[in-house]
């Protein structure tokens, strides 16, 4: 009795360490999976981040791991350079961990997690897109049709359209309604989630405007489809998410800045913004949700500020130069 007491006040006493909870947590993400709760991507990112940032809390007792445990964690990867938002996801995943361990009755004495109350400081440092003029713009797609590169028709719907590069991949000739000169833009490529076409980033369809240029290219393309599906040819680099490397090793052979490929996108909204195009025509083409990104395109194209200094005439005027520079015999 003595000894089943002893072995029956261990068990009561054993903690379940951070290795072991994690264990729990991906058993209870698999099945989350299997159920089609997340998606594959999310159970990656989930176990990733636990993995990668966790390791050094691997033997230590679940329950025992206190906020300040966890507030040296994320101070520490501030210091490598972590962006604050990798540091909230992080923050996030590890709640989850331990409200699991909770919930599954596995501590004694936490109640809730011990990130509760932890404020991860969002660093506001904006900076400057990348972009090209005018001239530069059409020195590039000038330069990929006269090379016969087979990314020209890609850069230049594009530059035309302002569509995202998963969604230019997964656009079909069912999308194009030459009729009423229109794109239905309501699909997307995501090679990250197994390489499946699903809806557009925002979630919701939108339509693009088929304009002159627009026309011409739309319907060249046609022309040499030979019966393909898709709107544009699918390079195989592509679909391996290497548009962004191959438009910058292009800019770079024919002396532009490199650019990314999503700057495509920012030119096409920069480019409507100089001309005029109301903002709120812009994001609705463009499929933003709300202004706050179009501000960003607003400031790169220098409306707010065009013009806004001509009013400033401080200087003396000519003829009084000419009369001080007469007395002091400049």
């Amino acid at each position: 009795m003595r000894l089943a007491l002893r072995e029956m006040q261990a068990q009561e006493n054993k903690t379940t360490t951070w290795s072991e909870l994690c264990t729990h947590f991906e058993m209870h993400l698999r099945n989350r999976l299997e159920i089609g709760e997340i998606s594959k991507k999310s159970f990656e990112d989930y176990l990733a981040a636990i993995r990668n940032h966790t390791f050094n809390w691997t033997n230590l007792e679940f329950d025992q791991i206190s906020a300040f445990d966890c507030e040296q964690l994320f101070t520490s990867l501030k210091q490598q350079q972590y962006s604050s938002g990798h540091i909230r996801r992080l923050k996030g995943v590890i709640s989850k961990v331990f409200e699991l361990g909770i919930k599954l009755g596995l501590s004694k004495t936490l109640t809730r997690s011990p990130t509760f109350g932890i404020k991860i400081k969002k660093v506001q440092q904006e900076k400057k897109p990348e972009t090209l003029s005018l001239a530069e713009i059409k020195l590039l797609l000038s330069k990929a049709k006269e090379l016969n590169s087979p990314w020209y028709p890609i850069w230049a719907m594009a530059l035309l359209t302002g569509m995202r590069s998963g969604e230019l991949y997964a656009l079909t000739w069912d999308d194009v309604d030459f009729q009423n000169r229109e794109i239905t833009i309501s699909k997307s490529y995501c090679r990250r989630s197994g390489g499946i076409i699903k809806s557009t980033k925002a979630g919701y369809w939108r339509t693009v405007p088929i304009s002159k240029d627009l026309h011409s290219l739309l319907r060249e393309l046609k022309l040499n489809s030979a019966g393909r599906e898709s709107a544009l040819p699918r390079l195989t680099a592509w679909k391996r998410s290497y548009q962004a490397k191959e438009l910058r090793k292009f800019c770079m052979g024919i002396g532009l800045k490199p650019i990314k490929f999503h700057t495509l996108r920012a030119l096409f909204a920069t480019q409507l913004i100089r001309e005029g195009i109301a903002p709120i025509v812009i994001q609705k083409i463009c499929g933003w949700r709300d202004l706050e990104t179009m501000q960003r395109y607003i400031r790169l194209a220098g409306i707010e500020t065009k013009g806004a200094t001509n009013s400033l005439e401080i200087l003396p005027s000519e003829e009084a130069l000419e009369k001080v520079s007469a007395l002091l015999k400049i």
